[in-house]
């Protein structure tokens, strides 16, 4: 069985729309993911969504502790302080998702 080609043109209904963005949004970080995996490759990625809503993903074998040996007392001070600024950011997130859940949503 085939597939049809899908005509690409903008979709006209606001919630359509949005529902398409955000499977197709997952589905590109998803295969930026598997490209950084697979191909051993540095992977930075930067979508923003009608509302301007920021979605990224950056790979790096040195924040997920791999290839680690190799690298001075600086570099790992650097990835460290990189580390900790990612978790902070993480946590600022969360409690904005918790004390307002409704933007989280749209």
């Amino acid at each position: 069985m085939v597939r049809g080609k899908t005509q690409l043109k903008r979709i006209e209904n606001a919630t359509s729309r949005q529902v398409t963005f955000s499977k197709r949004r997952n589905g590109l970080l998803k295969k930026a993911f598997e490209l950084s995996v697979l191909c051993d490759a540095e992977v930075a990625l930067i979508v923003f969504s009608q509302r301007g809503k920021l979605y990224e993903f950056a790979s790096s074998r040195k924040l997920l502790g791999e290839g680690l040996g190799s690298c001075s007392i600086d570099e790992l001070q650097e990835i460290e302080k990189q580390l900790e600024r990612s978790v902070s950011n993480v946590r600022a997130r969360k409690v904005s998702v918790i004390k307002n859940p409704i933007e989280f949503y749209f």
